[in-house]
């Protein structure tokens, strides 16, 4: 699987690196957010559950940092943050670049929404998010303001490439009803909580924002596994599993049968989810895998040469 992901990999020859100030280091995770929800609002979902009920969560103090007078702050720019940002949804969607002044805007917002997401995530704060070194009494567009210059320039980067000739071009014409971001799934609460970042056209997607996608390894492969079988209804009928690697603008791809196929599945992936569900519930549902001798030989790895050398041998 891994051979098959990295041999596609070395085919991008785009790559966007973030120019910060020299001696400060680029906080990874946040830009790696800030992509996902500008990309989220060319396809006209804006937010979803995780900023708005980080907002929210913004409540929960870490052992009393920030203080509560600056979560009084934050809390009231969240709220208007919402409201902002919901006015960019519609089935429409949104140009994956606006002009210059209003496109700053939005990056910055976007920015803003994750570290409301990192403190979903983390069921409250936890120190060093930016959001709580703000003043007290700071508005949103104080916040906006303080998100570093070099988080807009590298957001603007990532989204050119990601602009025609790029693949979101064709995913941001797809019909309303085909483009789901955030999708949460049904054995999603069997593992604390999980949501994906797409679902378009019935491919699963997860964004990468690395500048090493060559280091992309095992987690990753796993991690979009594991998406796929937590969809025991298959509620989102999906027939493949991407990665998208903004700082290279590719879209590198699975069909479902392929990507078991390389991973060594023995089963149909119903009888995979089934497993999976009954694993996870410590047997109270799904069923559990049969028996060996009951399951598919491994499938020959999609590298190796054809068993004949031609029709004729």
């Amino acid at each position: 699987m891994l051979a098959d992901y990295r041999l596609r990999v070395r085919r991008s020859t785009a790559h966007v690196v973030p120019a910060a100030p020299s001696g400060q280091r680029p906080d990874w995770r946040m830009l790696g957010h800030t992509i996902d929800h500008r990309l989220r609002i060319s396809l006209g979902a804006p937010t979803g559950q995780p900023i708005r009920e980080g907002v929210r969560r913004a409540a929960l103090d870490d052992d009393g940092w920030p203080s509560l007078e600056i979560i009084s702050t934050v809390q009231a720019a969240g709220m208007v943050l919402l409201e902002e940002l919901d006015r960019y949804e519609g089935a429409e969607g949104q140009p994956l670049a606006l002009d210059p002044v209003a496109e700053e805007r939005l990056i910055r917002l976007c920015h803003l929404a994750s570290g409301f997401e990192t403190i979903f995530r983390h069921a409250g704060w936890v120190r060093g998010i930016t959001l709580g070194l703000c003043e007290p009494g700071a508005d949103l567009d104080d916040m906006a303001a303080a998100v570093p210059d070099y988080v807009v320039d590298d957001i603007r980067a990532q989204m050119a490439l990601a602009s025609s000739p790029g693949p979101f071009t064709t995913l941001r014409s797809l019909p309303a009803d085909r483009r789901i971001c955030g999708p949460v799934f049904n054995g999603s609460l069997h593992v604390g909580g999980a949501d994906a970042d797409f679902v378009l056209d019935r491919a699963l997607i997860d964004c990468k924002a690395t500048i090493r996608p060559e280091r992309l390894g095992r987690a990753e492969i796993y991690q979009l596994a594991g998406y796929l079988l937590l969809d025991y209804s298959n509620q989102y009928a999906i027939e493949k599993v991407s990665l998208y690697l903004s700082r290279q603008g590719a879209l590198i791809d699975w069909s479902v049968a392929d990507f078991l196929g390389l991973l060594g599945a023995r089963l149909e992936l119903p009888d995979l989810r089934a497993a999976c569900r009954h694993a996870l519930t410590d047997g109270e549902e799904g069923a559990p895998p049969p028996p060996k001798n009951q399951r598919r030989p491994l499938p020959r790895p999609r590298s190796n040469a054809p068993v004949q050398d031609s029709l004729f041998d």
